[in-house]
Parts: structure tokens; sequence; C-alpha cells
């Protein structure tokens, strides 16, 4: 998720309203246990690997002939390879939901407020179309989609899920996806305040991510939406300021809490959808 700068102080605020709903959910959050770290160990170390193979790329490119900015559409093919080698390995794409049309008119509504979120970027001056133009931009951004929801919503979410509560679950899970974006420090030339920020934004981006994969295991209208919203945010014409980027935070915090706390009216519906252990189908290897 790539996004414009917003102040700290302002996002701040919201993290006390995530820490009481949290606090809700769960009252005793008590010691980390063995099978807890080796869910927090596995997300940290399926980011790292993305990571290494980001690195690795970028050093093998002009080895075999590829430079400028096709670097980054190389690099994500490699992304996409990797992502959907650890989806197919601990048999993810089910319960994805990556092959499902349909999850109902509650899911529905809630893609088309993330889809509004990806299309405000494009006001109210258009998209620059820069080099080397609309559709190279449109297939690099897709893998980007495509990599980090099957990553993170897919695999990293679902180990998290099966050794922490809702809440924690996608917490942490929105957490490693916020991080992961300091790779930056090493592949780009960002300032360290653009950095630190994007991670912000990114993390609660990743929050109302995380959540609704949580609850409706339907994570194909993500690739896309987190395609277009990357697309949109990257081509802008517009210089939108921190006051409409700290709101859409508050909205993606908001949004995540919404959609948790429908968990408790339908009963965990869709739990049994994306955990491979102990609640999945057999036959699914384990994280």
């Amino acid at each position: 998720m790539t996004v414009g700068l917003c102040q700290v102080t302002k996002c701040s605020r919201l993290v006390p309203a995530t820490a009481s709903y949290a606090a809700r959910r769960c009252p005793t959050l008590g010691p980390v246990s063995p099978d807890q770290q080796r869910a927090l160990s596995f997300g940290v170390v399926v980011h790292l690997v993305r990571f290494g193979i980001i690195v690795a790329g970028l050093w093998l490119a002009p080895l075999v002939g590829i430079t400028g900015w096709y670097m980054g559409l190389f690099v994500n093919v490699l992304c996409g390879l990797y992502a959907a080698a650890l989806m197919t390995h601990y048999g993810l794409w089910r319960a994805s939901g990556i092959l499902t049309l349909w999850r109902g008119g509650t899911a529905a509504a809630l893609v088309l407020v993330l889809l509004a979120e990806a299309l405000f970027w494009i006001l109210p001056d258009g998209l620059d179309n820069e080099p080397p133009g609309f559709a190279l931009w449109g297939l690099t951004l897709l893998l980007v989609g495509f990599n980090e929801e099957l990553i993170s919503r897919g695999v990293v979410l679902s180990r998290q899920r099966r050794s922490f509560s809702a809440v924690p679950a996608v917490l942490t899970t929105a957490a490693l996806f916020g991080l992961q974006h300091l790779s930056a420090f090493a592949t780009s030339d960002r300032g360290t305040y653009d950095i630190v920020t994007n991670v912000l934004v990114s993390a609660t981006y990743g929050f109302a991510l995380a959540a609704f994969q949580y609850r409706f295991a339907w994570i194909w209208p993500l690739v896309l939406i987190h395609s277009l919203a990357d697309f949109t945010t990257i081509l802008t014409r517009s210089d939108h300021g921190d006051l409409v980027v700290a709101g859409l935070v508050a909205v993606f915090v908001v949004l995540g809490v919404v959609i948790l706390r429908g968990l408790s009216r339908e009963g965990a519906s869709g739990e049994d959808a994306l955990s491979p252990h102990p609640h999945g189908r057999s036959g699914t290897r384990s994280a």
C-alpha cells in the first residue's frame, strides 16, 4: 500500500480506540504461548524471505539484461511466484476464497467501501500517464496486489488465526504487513518520515483488509482493490494533503473494527473457511 504522508500525531489518536476494542474482545491476553511465538516467528520469516527475494531480484535483474523501470516488474514476478508457492504448499487456494465468486451482500457492500477509497485518489485531477504507461503500471501493481494479499492475508493470516483469537490474529497480520514496508529504506531513496508514515498507513489499511479476510475468506476482491488502490495513489495528479490521509486512516480503523464486531453477531461463521487447522478441511498442510 503506497499513499501520501500523514502526521503521526494525528494518526496516533486512533491507537487508544483500537486498543480499547481489542481489550474488550480479548480481556485476558496473558503471556504468549510457544505456539503463538511460532506463529509470530512464521509471519516474520515469511516477510523476511519476501524481502530477500526483492533484494536478490534487484541484484539479478541487471545481470540478465533487465534494467530501469522493468526491474520492479521483474521483482514482482518473483514475489508472485513465491506467494503462489506458499499458497500451494500450505493448501490455501480454496480456503482463501480465490475461487469463490460471491460471499453475500454484506461482503459485497464492504468491498464497495474499499473500492470507493481506491477510486477516491483519482479526484479531482485524474491520473498522470507516467512512463512506461498505464498498461505496464497496471500489470506491475496487479502483481504487487497479488503477492502482498496472498502472502499477508492468505498465508500469514491463516497461520495467526490458528494460534490467536480474531483481534490478535488480525492485529499481528496488520502489523507485519505495515512493517514490511520498512524495506523501502533499502530499496528506495525515500526519506525517513515518508517511509515511517507509510508504514503506519499501510498497517491500518492492512488491519481493514485482514479483518475482512478473517471474517469472509474472500481474497480475490482484495487482490484487485489493493492493486487499484496502489495504481491510483501512485499515479494521481492530486495532492490531497495530510488531513485527508489521516481521515482515511481513521476510516480503515473504523472499518476493521466494524467488520470484526460482526463476527460476534455471526458466531465467527467464516472461521472454518480459512483456517487449515484445527477447524479446516482435512488434507491441508499446516504452517
